[in-house]
């Protein structure tokens, strides 16, 4: 199965991946990647970007089977040109488009680096001074359960030992909330853990999976909402 995974929670993050299973867990091989961290770029990044991966001869020499999306919660502009570009490469390949949320996906690959029953909380930069955040455990080897929904929260507010590691941008911007836990995968989004989370969850007959996007408030040009959940 070769499948695109692009997430522009933050910055942009777009790979192409070629996917086996061993013992029922997703084994990727990764033909061709590419990132670029500025949260401002994704309109100019991601056609080139995706060009690139797409023309690449490693990829070009099969169909793509599936496309697979960060939906956020992220800064709007960003994650809505992530969003429309999968459409797109899905609509023109005649392929499937899945989402998956971007907490979900950090807090994956965070998981990985801790032991088993372990908890995380994600916090990603949600700008004005506040993150997006949740807390998870894992759920098998390539999914996980959201034990809180996902909110849009101020740091100055989350406890400090709710869980046994810390991971997400919002980790290094407000080292107060880690206390003296461990912070793991600093960024807003996993391209790689999302294709494994996907999977899992469509091998658990969850599909289709939503593409709607997490925005949890208005663009930042407008007069800000009331706080949201996701559940």
């Amino acid at each position: 199965m070769r499948i695109l995974s692009i997430d522009s929670s933050l910055g942009t993050e777009l790979l192409v991946c070629d996917v086996s299973f061993d013992d029922g867990r997703a084994a990727l091989t990764v033909l061709a990647h590419s990132s670029q961290p500025d949260s401002r770029r994704h309109a100019e990044s991601l056609g080139p970007m995706l060009a690139s991966a797409l023309e690449d001869p490693k990829v070009a020499a099969h169909r793509l089977d599936a496309v697979v999306a960060a939906t956020g919660p992220a800064p709007f502009t960003g994650l809505r040109a992530g969003l429309v570009s999968a459409r797109a490469v899905a609509r023109v390949r005649g392929v499937p488009v899945h989402g998956v949320p971007s907490l979900d996906a950090v807090a994956r690959a965070a998981l990985d680096e801790l032991g088993e029953g372990s908890t995380v909380r994600v916090l990603t930069d949600a700008r004005r001074q506040e993150v997006y955040t949740a807390l998870y455990r894992a759920q098998g080897p390539d999914d996980v359960e959201r034990l809180s929904d996902i909110e849009v929260r101020s740091p100055a507010d989350l406890p400090t030992t709710d869980a046994d590691a810390v991971a997400g941008s919002g980790a290094r911007l407000y080292p107060a909330v880690v206390a003296d836990r461990p912070v793991l995968v600093p960024s807003s989004g996993d391209a790689t853990a999302q294709v494994r989370v996907a999977l899992a969850r469509l091998a658990a007959g969850q599909g289709p999976l939503d593409t709607e996007p997490l925005y949890l408030r208005h663009a930042d040009a407008q007069v800000p909402a009331a706080r949201k959940r996701a559940r």
